[in-house]
Parts: C-alpha cells; structure tokens; sequence
C-alpha cells in the first residue's frame, strides 16, 4: 500500500453488525457480530456484506471484531473463541477484498 493513501480522504465501509442484523443474522446475547465470526454457516454473509460495501464505493474495508474483543465475549462466556475470531475476521475481509 501506497504510504500517502491515508493523507486524502477515504470512504469507508458502513456498520457491520446493523447490516448483519438486517441480512438476517440472530445475534446471542451481545455478542451482535461476533457472533457471525463464530457461527461458520454466517461467514458467507460476512464476506457478501463486505463486498456490498464494496460495490458501494468503499475504499477502505474494516474487520467485523467490534464486540469480538475480550471483555465482551468473557460476558457471553464465549472467550475460548477471541484469537479464532479475530482471525477469521481478518480472513473475510481479506476474502471480499480478492473476490472484489
């Protein structure tokens, strides 16, 4: 990547975890797109929300991991999943960005 890509302005994607409830996704308890992260049969949704950005216009792509961090999935009793989930978001994006 170019290192003065960031000195104009960029548009960005929208949010993930609102446009993953409105493609259907049923979040547990408040972990809102984590969730997606962890249920494998939402990660086509992932990629396809990604890509939807993307034909939108958005130059600039961010992993879905806002409620993925520790603290929210240690109150979802869910912390055995943070370093899989992480990653696997990295692995979406990155995913959209090469079908793009």
């Amino acid at each position: 990547m170019d290192i003065n890509y960031f000195n104009s302005t960029r548009i960005l994607d929208g949010g993930m975890g609102q446009e993953l409830l409105n493609r259907g996704l049923k979040p547990k308890g408040t972990l809102w797109s984590a969730h997606a992260l962890i249920d494998e049969a939402c990660h086509q949704m992932v990629i396809d929300a990604h890509l939807d950005f993307i034909n939108a216009g958005a130059e600039v792509i961010v992993t879905t991991t806002f409620t993925a961090r520790r603290l929210r999935l240690i109150q979802n009793d869910s912390e055995k999943y943070f370093e899989k989930i992480n990653i696997k978001a990295v692995e979406l994006a990155q995913k959209a960005r090469d079908i793009s």
